[in-house]
């Protein structure tokens, strides 16, 4: 692995072997990926390069290939006279959308248009961003651009039925379709598979939808009944918009939100596995078999090897938002 800093015009190439206990982690709901280490400081030692890795240095990470993995501000150091290291923390890009607050008022625009616009207003560079080819209205007012983002991208996927990740890839934001991806990793015991758990909840299930109009009068219910009646009514409300398919959007509550079964798996280390990919398990102690959506990842670098803890859904689900008011 590789990894830079670069910090008053000055860079330090490969700062790898200075470093311990090294996490690089995303979550779907997260804007940002985190990249954390401890670095070993010259004071404790006399015979270590001295290196600065100062809050605002650019820190880059590649994997051995020279594949681009990471680039992003140092946020946080630590210092303590207990430790001979120095507790980095880095984010990339992604924090630049939960920090900043946008307004923007979108009507008739598709989200890759109205995203796009957004970034260019504050100089945040886009890469490819998912063709949804549906139109959308919302106006927002100091709203952080992450949700903006999200938000636009959650009313295009009730209309396309489509699932979406937004992310910074590099120093670029980019939005994919998540789809499932065609080389999934295969993870199973006695070969890669180190842990797995799987939990059950209908803590944040939906399993009724009432239907209203803009006056507060319900016009239909979509109700999931079998569900109703295993586990007791969890009813959320929506508001049948002009132009807006309500039924669609009550369903796809429904599905999205049955019963949740979260998969957590520790493996070996490869950099392949991140948020938004897929994997396939095979864990027959469990019964568990099948493709799996990746919903956080973090890879773990530290005395025992490389590893990675993984979050795995059985289904594809996007981070959804909903932020701003209709366009009127």
């Amino acid at each position: 692995m590789i990894l830079k800093f670069t910090s008053g015009g000055r860079t330090v190439e490969n700062a790898w072997g200075l470093v311990s206990n090294v996490e690089w982690s995303g979550d779907k709901q997260r804007a940002a990926r985190t990249l954390s280490f401890d670095l070993a400081v010259s004071q404790a030692d006399p015979n270590l390069p001295a290196v600065e890795c100062p809050v605002g240095a650019m820190a880059g990470f590649w994997d051995d290939s020279g594949a681009q993995l990471f680039q992003g501000p140092v946020v946080t150091r630590t210092l303590s006279d207990a430790r001979p290291t120095v507790a980095v923390t880095a984010m990339d890009r992604g924090m630049y959308l939960a920090g900043n607050q946008g307004t923007l008022q979108v009507r008739g625009e598709t989200p890759e248009s109205a995203v796009r616009r957004l970034c260019q207003s504050y100089s945040i560079p886009v890469g490819e961003l998912a063709a949804t080819g549906v139109a959308v209205s919302r106006k927002f007012a100091g709203i952080d651009l992450w949700r903006i983002v999200t938000t636009l991208y959650t009313l295009a996927s009730r209309q396309t039925g489509k699932q979406y990740l937004a992310r910074f890839e590099w120093d670029k934001l980019t939005v994919r379709e998540r789809s499932e991806t065609g080389e999934s990793l295969v993870i199973r015991p006695k070969s890669n598979l180190l842990t797995s758990t799987t939990t059950e909840s209908i803590e944040d299930m939906v399993n009724s939808v009432g239907i209203y109009n803009s006056d507060g009068v319900r016009l239909t219910t979509v109700r999931d009944q079998s569900a109703v009646d295993l586990y007791g009514l969890l009813e959320q409300h929506i508001t049948q918009r002009e132009g807006e398919d309500a039924q669609a959007e009550a369903k796809q509550l429904l599905e999205d939100n049955g019963l949740a079964q979260k998969v957590t798996v520790t493996c070996l280390g490869d950099i392949r596995l991140t948020t938004g990919r897929t994997v396939i398990v095979r864990q027959p102690v469990t019964g568990l078999s099948g493709v799996l959506w990746i919903d956080a990842d973090k890879h773990i670098w530290d005395e025992n090897g490389y590893t990675v803890q993984l979050t795995l859904n059985l289904r594809n689900v996007m981070y959804t938002t909903e932020s701003g008011g209709e366009v009127t």
